[in-house]
């Protein structure tokens, strides 16, 4: 078998970085807690890249998922516009070790390319990517879905130090 133990691997960490679904609970103004199921397009993106602000690189996608349509994500794209988040001037945010600006551990850029990916079943997303080679943006509409639990990933192949990635 592969190694992608660490895509599927359950590390109890419950952000919303290391998986492609989060269950948030909100109040509403009557104070009921209400659990509110997030859910993201099926990529991976690759999070030592984020974290030195190099860029959103997609390294892995999920099969069967919104993003594993026809010619809409593909593995190497480059996220540049998520919505009306400019991915690029978020890369250009110094890297923190200020817990104010880390949530759950996790690295406020991925925090918030996680928090613009993720949302309600059903809600849509454009995304303007770069493929690699190219100079154009293209732009796709998707739809945001969940993940069968059992969903296989694929990723490009990556060297030999295994990169963790990011499911979104």
């Amino acid at each position: 078998g592969g190694s992608n133990s660490s895509l599927n691997g359950d590390d109890g960490a419950a952000s919303v970085l290391n998986c492609c679904e989060t269950r948030t609970k909100e109040r509403l103004p009557r104070g009921d807690p209400v659990e509110r199921k997030l859910v993201g397009l099926g990529i991976g993106l690759d999070a030592y890249m984020l974290g030195t602000r190099q860029g959103a690189v997609v390294t892995c996608i999920a099969k069967g998922g919104p993003a594993d349509q026809v010619d809409m994500i593909k593995l190497g794209d480059r996220l540049l516009f998520v919505d009306d988040l400019d991915v690029r001037e978020l890369m250009n945010k110094e890297p923190t070790d200020d817990p104010n600006q880390r949530i759950d551990g996790n690295d406020y850029v991925q925090q918030v390319l996680a928090r613009k990916l993720l949302g309600e079943p059903g809600s849509i997303v454009r995304v303007g990517l770069l493929r690699p080679g190219q100079n154009q943006i293209v732009y796709r509409v998707l739809k945001r879905s969940p993940l069968r639990p059992d969903c296989q990933w694929v990723s490009a192949v990556v060297s030999a130090e295994e990169k963790e990635a990011t499911p979104v």
